[in-house]
């Protein structure tokens, strides 16, 4: 980030925002609601990082400087393919770019997109925190997930599919 910079999680989570405030000097950590104005003054912020998360296009583009990006990670097709197999998790919607497009376009340009895939071996127990996190967790419980990992492999090999996008103010 360079000296003096820097960084700001905001998330309704408190566990995501220990884990971020733990992540670094100069990172702070608040819980927010993405549909709020952020507690951030206009045109001060050089990237804005959302991950799996949902977009606030209109105010992305308040708090990002003119020069500023936004980095935009989604899941990708197949992503924890063999996890939503074995634990019965929804999958990944087939419109996800186009709602995406719809969301953003009005307030930014694409402009790099890179899909990556990381293989994993993921213990039954970090598996079932992994559907605890994702929109599957809605849908399932805790000991419904577990019987349905117990007979799958362990570790279970699982692919983290993800796509990547910059995006720049219009």
């Amino acid at each position: 980030l360079g000296t003096g910079a820097v960084g700001l999680a905001l998330d309704v989570s408190a566990r995501a925002l220990r884990r971020a405030a733990r992540a670094g000097a100069g990172i702070g950590a608040v819980a927010w609601d993405t549909w709020q104005p952020f507690p951030v003054r206009s045109g001060t912020v050089s990237v804005v990082l959302n991950i799996f998360a949902p977009r606030n296009g209109a105010e992305f583009r308040r708090v990002l400087h003119p020069g500023g990006t936004l980095l935009v990670v989604t899941p990708a097709p197949g992503h924890l393919a063999e996890l939503a197999t074995a634990a019965g998790l929804i999958s990944v919607d087939e419109h996800k770019d186009e709602r995406l497009a719809a969301t953003l376009g009005p307030y930014f340009t694409a402009t790099d997109r890179q899909d990556l895939a990381l293989p994993l071996r993921l213990p039954h127990a970090d598996a079932a925190h992994l559907v605890a996190m994702g929109p599957s967790a809605r849908h399932t419980d805790v000991a419904e997930t577990r019987a349905r990992l117990a007979p799958q492999p362990e570790p279970l090999p699982v692919t983290a599919a993800f796509t990547l996008t910059s995006y720049r103010r219009r």
